[in-house]
């Protein structure tokens, strides 16, 4: 956990430099691999998964490259999207991935209401397009990360936080402890078709999120990972400089992932990212599903995907 914790503050204190220094930072890890002995299609034969581009260097300097590789070993085809957001929403586009948009002007807004990386008329049309059947993945993370997508959530009844989630009693003692350990004892609904083995994956005991934010649910969603108590929504775009100083409020009972049966689509929102990919820190530090803390990470985005895909196994 400390070496977990050291490279999550790592990230934390690079969150507010240039794109291109983070980007020599922080590195996907296309190394690492999943034994999926069990895929729901054969290779290259299941659902579209569209990874957006738009305004989103994270996705463009490729953090979720490994994520996209998971999601072909259950047999789902992944394409980035070219082109603005409305470009995306082609018929074969069964899943949209939103990750971590934002704009280089948040530091001229609050931390809590930082730019909209997309357009009102965007938006509106991902909206309609989820109505009609569509499925949408967003990964929000922590502050800058993520806050670009907050109107697009708020258009779906959700209402992000931004800033970080952090533990209180670390946060009162002068440092950050971000990294949370979601078990059935420990914030994690076990009673969710993502969870419970419907989908074919197996039972998932553990999801650990590396650093993010917390988020209200839309009326009608299903929390899968609840903020435990005892951890604070920290305003702030600076982590470690403004621990002290930055407003923060209780976040228990807050969501870091939840699911929305919206229309005839389906909605699954996270306020975390790195849990979803495998990354690389100053060449040294692994961060994400491969590590031992995330292991079992693959098995919570496969059921995911899977439950977004509509996928029902064969009894």
């Amino acid at each position: 956990m400390i070496r977990i914790l050291t490279a999550v503050l790592a990230l934390a204190a690079a969150c507010c430099a240039p794109t291109g220094a983070l980007a020599q930072r922080q590195l996907p890890d296309m190394e690492v691999r999943f034994d999926n002995k069990e895929p729901a299609f054969a290779p290259e034969t299941g659902p579209q998964i569209v990874l957006s581009t738009t305004n989103n260097d994270y996705v463009r300097r490729g953090s979720m490259d490994p994520f996209a590789m998971l999601a072909r070993t259950d047999g789902f085809r992944v394409a980035r999207q070219s082109g603005d957001l409305v470009s995306a929403l082609k018929p074969e586009t069964r899943i949209l991935v939103i990750a971590n948009p934002f704009l280089s002007s948040f530091r001229d807004f609050p931390a809590m209401t930082p730019p909209s990386a997309f357009s009102d008329s965007e938006i509106e049309a991902v909206r309609v397009w989820v109505e009609k059947g569509g499925s949408l993945l967003i990964l929000a993370d922590h502050a800058p990360f993520g806050g670009g997508s907050s109107k697009l959530a708020e258009a779906f009844g959700f209402q992000y936080l931004n800033g970080h989630a952090a533990e209180t009693r670390a946060a009162d003692a002068g440092y950050a402890h971000v990294v949370i350990d979601f078990t059935p004892q420990y914030g994690l609904a076990t009673d969710h078709p993502i969870t419970n083995g419907d989908t074919g994956r197996a039972p998932i005991k553990r999801f650990a999120a590396f650093g993010g934010q917390a988020f209200i649910p839309a009326d009608g969603a299903r929390q899968l990972l609840t903020i435990p108590q005892g951890w604070s929504a920290i305003f702030t775009y600076r982590l470690e400089a403004e621990l002290d100083s930055a407003p923060r409020i209780d976040a228990s009972g807050m969501a870091q992932g939840a699911t929305l049966e919206y229309g005839k689509g389906r909605i699954a929102l996270f306020g975390e990212a790195g849990g979803f990919t495998a990354q690389v820190i100053d060449g040294t530090e692994k961060f994400g599903f491969n590590t031992q803390e995330g292991s079992d990470n693959p098995e919570f985005i496969l059921a995911t995907l899977r439950w977004l895909a509509h996928f029902e196994p064969k009894r």
